[in-house]
């Protein structure tokens, strides 16, 4: 999948795709300060410590060789004029698209939406140009925050339907994951 992955959408920013197979690490965004060169702020990226628990976090108990993409500012950038999540997480068997949110708690049903949108679109994408047969494709939305407030209302059960029926994706919210 990795080369495939390349073959099919070069990276524009430099070093893309990571092979993580630590039982532990974190991914965060580049800030969107003057001190980050423009081209890649916001581009997401892994970390093997970090003091900031609502980073999201990344389970690997078995040390199996987890690939990390960077998907905004990494294979697509701001000239593609579409929307897309942060990143993805892959291994042989499983894909995950993966959107990160730093909001408020009154910000989030209005960003939880457009991430729905972002995954979705990028879901499509990818799904036009690789084929995902022997995969468990799933998608992500991820709060930054220390403490997750799952929601379980009927509208987010209703996208987490729609992701099935029109993608053949897994829609969770949550702030980490276990492969």
């Amino acid at each position: 999948m990795k080369q495939l992955i390349e073959t099919t959408f070069p990276c524009k920013t430099g070093n893309c795709i990571e092979i993580r197979k630590e039982t532990i690490f974190w991914v965060d965004e580049y800030p969107s300060n003057n001190t980050i060169p423009k081209q890649i702020r916001g581009k997401s990226f892994t970390l093997l410590k970090t003091e900031d628990e609502r980073l999201f976090t990344v389970n690997n108990p078995f040390q199996k060789e987890i690939y990390f993409l960077a998907i905004d500012k990494g294979i697509f950038t701001d000239e593609d004029k579409f929307k897309k999540c942060d990143f993805a997480l892959f291994d042989e068997k499983r894909f995950c698209f993966i959107e990160s949110k730093n909001s408020k708690l009154n910000q989030r049903k209005e960003d939880r939406l457009y991430a729905y949108e972002q995954l979705k679109n990028t879901i499509r994408i990818f799904q036009n140009k690789i084929d995902f047969t022997n995969y468990q494709v799933e998608a992500q939305v991820s709060f930054k925050a220390s403490q997750i407030y799952p929601r379980q209302t009927s509208s987010n059960q209703d996208m987490v339907k729609e992701f099935d029926d029109e993608l053949a994706v897994a829609l969770f919210e949550n702030n980490d994951i276990e492969f």
